[in-house]
């Protein structure tokens, strides 16, 4: 369940807007929804044509570039120094190619995850110098290596620091600090990966021209600047629509491979594919072995070896899709024992020997699943680390630093961090985490909607219009409308089961709705009920003709406020947690037997052994409050009349054989409720 927040679109402006640009009404309200609100503005949004900003307005570039250039004429020793996520291994790729390709004395390193962990280390700044390298250049890291690069220093190592994170309050003593971020940058545009400042200093290397950049390493920057999550706005939107055209023609044959081993289409490859398909298992190698081989396939010529290494980078895939299904299903079972944990704001679970590489991506689904800030610990060889995941209006990181003096080493940003803990802590931590939680503004998940859209107004039209917003991504998503109040006819499986077609109408309006990755026992609503739907809009040729696609991405019954019940359930948690409410709300809440007894003559006479609550509480019958509904299911489990999980939202309910009346009164969660509400005393 999430709270739907439609966009408050100022039609009398997109009415103007449109009149002046030329476009359709419809486009100019998606334009200017995102800020694209002057000619100017949307010109440069639709343009193809657009260029990237001199690279020489980047503080320090210019001394970057002459401390490479004089590396590269004497024939110094150079090496690339990477990371081993998906941008950090394709800046690595983009600036060693450049650099081997101006016959420079180069080579690279890319840390490990497990060994050497993120960004400078002084055992592998020891390790080069042994090699004879004389100059590091950093990508995708390096911009709060103080320490790192002071020790460079004393071994007459000179660094140059290319890095996109944010600096602190001391910049490492390098020749050249090359991070947009910097207060003293004069970059018009700061919002890079590390690959997108790779390639512009592969630019500024060639004098300011971005033809040779963009024309041999627009498709790694590309595919860096996906993977990263990083806006997908100003100068990240150019490079990767010019990005994503190398791709479809890349001539990287270890790309190519990937592609066939990973069954991908170049002729629509589109942001979405790159992020979903192509970046998880660049990212792969990195998380389950060593990302030297990825980087590896993007820079190899010889086809046996891109064979090899693209069938490699999709087992490991596999892999890291099998480790983060044992790690759910561990998740399940410590859920299984300590079901308190669900109740709290920020949900802590802690384990053993789970794949430190895997578990961010555990806490991104766990959370997308319960609709609450996830921090999921393993401790694994003596050392336990944390990797979270948020959702908007709760910022992680803030929350983190509060509790800075129980971790080691932290860091991240308000949707996602990383953190390294002594498992000792960790009880006071899941505590102490939820303390400050407790004095934030409660959070709840959401879903951005462009507007309502009436069915008939579904095209391939409003499909083309929508697809001119591409590329998609972080800061400027893919439109979500919402169709409301239309009756649901009919439910059709798709795909052996496994997706549907939901069958819609309003009037004399009738459309076809896909629900993909949803089988019928998983699918709570029932034909003629009135819903609204959150869907996008695809434009699709099949056989020659085009056709839209309505895609489902979120669905409720029109009667339901989702953010009134989402309150209502976090009410209901704080309630459990003993927490301190309103006497009255509480009072108004306590149920009575009849009620009892109408929900309980339900779930007895229901097919169903599945339910979600919101939508439990409009089959009953009867006007009766969310907070009232799940206190009477908790309470039916807690005197054996059912018997009772729940899991994402969804109550798995089986009613027990019971002999003989039960007293409801005997309920100490009741007792308590009555209590708290002021009875009894």
């Amino acid at each position: 369940m999430k709270d739907w927040i439609i966009t408050e679109n100022d039609k009398l402006k997109a009415k103007e807007l449109a009149k002046q640009s030329g476009i359709p009404p419809f486009l100019a309200m998606l334009l200017s929804s995102r800020g694209i609100d002057t000619v100017e503005k949307t010109g440069v949004f639709l343009s193809d044509d657009a260029e990237l900003s001199d690279p020489m307005l980047i503080k320090d570039m210019d001394i970057a570039c002459e401390r490479i250039r004089k590396a590269v004429v004497s024939y110094e020793k150079i090496c690339v120094y990477g990371d081993y996520d998906c941008d950090g291994v394709t800046a690595t790729a983009i600036l060693f190619s450049y650099l081997e390709s101006v016959f420079a004395n180069v080579m690279y390193y890319i840390p490990t995850r497990e060994g050497d962990g993120y960004g400078l280390n002084k055992n592998a700044i020891t390790k080069l110098k042994n090699q004879g390298v004389s100059l590091i250049i950093t990508v995708d890291n390096g911009i709060a290596a103080v320490d790192e690069v002071d020790y460079a220093n004393s071994l007459e190592i000179d660094t140059v620091i290319t890095d996109h994170h944010r600096p602190l309050d001391v910049l490492p003593k390098a020749i050249a600090v090359v991070d947009p971020h910097r207060v003293d940058c004069g970059s018009p545009y700061k919002m890079y990966c590390g690959a997108g400042i790779a390639l512009k200093l592969v630019a500024a290397l060639e004098g300011g021209d971005f033809f040779t950049a963009l024309e041999n390493y627009s498709d790694l920057a590309a595919l860096g600047t996906i993977a990263d999550l990083v806006p997908v706005d100003g100068e990240n939107r150019i490079i990767i629509k010019y990005g994503l055209n190398s791709l479809a023609v890349s001539e990287r044959i270890g790309l190519s491979a990937l592609f066939e081993k990973a069954g991908i289409n170049v002729d629509k490859l589109s942001a979405g594919t790159v992020s979903f398909s192509v970046a998880p298992r660049i990212n792969a190698a990195g998380r389950m072995s060593t990302a030297e081989s990825a980087l590896k396939l993007l820079l190899t010529e010889d086809p046996d070896e891109a064979e090899r290494l693209a069938e490699k980078l999709c087992e490991e895939n596999n892999q890291r899709k099998d480790i983060e299904t044992n790690i759910s299903d561990d998740i399940d079972k410590i859920i299984a024992e300590h079901p308190e944990y669900l109740l709290d704001r920020v949900v802590v679970v802690d384990g053993e020997n789970w794949h430190h590489g895997v578990i961010g991506i555990a806490s991104a689904r766990m959370t997308e699943r319960i609709g609450k800030p996830v921090i999921i610990i393993s401790t694994e060889n003596g050392e336990s680390r944390g990797s979270g995941r948020s959702i908007k209006g709760f910022s992680l990181c803030d929350a983190i630093f509060e509790c800075g003096d129980l971790l080691t080493k932290y860091g991240g940003h308000p949707m996602a961090v990383g953190f390294s803990i002594e498992k000792e802590n960790i009880s006071e931590f899941r505590h102490r985490i939820n303390e400050y939680a407790k004095t934030c503004e409660e959070a709840i998940p959401s879903v951005n909607i462009e507007c309502k859209l009436k069915p008939e107004a579904v095209s391939i039209s409003a499909a083309k219009q929508i697809a001119l917003l591409e590329p998609f991504g972080f800061g400027n998503a893919k439109p979500v409308f919402a169709l409301c109040d239309m009756r649901l006819d009919k439910v059709t499986e798709m795909g052996g089961g496994k997706h549907l077609r939901l069958s819609l109408s309003r009037g004399r309006a009738r459309i076809s709705v896909l629900k993909f990755s949803t089988t019928l026992n998983e699918f709570y609503y029932k034909e003629d009920d009135i819903i609204d739907v959150a869907v996008t809009l695809d434009e699709n040729v099949y056989m020659g003709r085009e056709n839209v696609s309505i895609i489902a991405r979120e669905i409720k019954l029109s009667e339901n406020d989702n953010k009134a019940l989402l309150l209502e359930q976090r009410s209901y948690e704080a309630f459990l947690r003993g927490e301190t409410l309103d006497k009255q709300f509480l009072a108004e809440n306590i149920p009575t037997r009849e009620e009892f007894a109408v929900v309980y003559r339900y779930i007895r006479a229901s097919k169903d052994n599945a339910y979600l609550p919101e939508i439990l509480m409009h089959r009953l019958n009867m006007k009766i409050s969310l907070f009232k509904l799940l206190l009477i299911l908790d309470i039916m489990k807690e005197l054996y009349l059912t018997t009772m999980n729940s899991d994402g939202g969804v109550y798995y309910i089986k009613i027990n054989d019971v002999s003989g009346k039960v007293d409801i009164n005997a309920s100490k969660l009741l007792r308590k409720l009555k209590e708290c509400a002021g009875y009894g005393r």
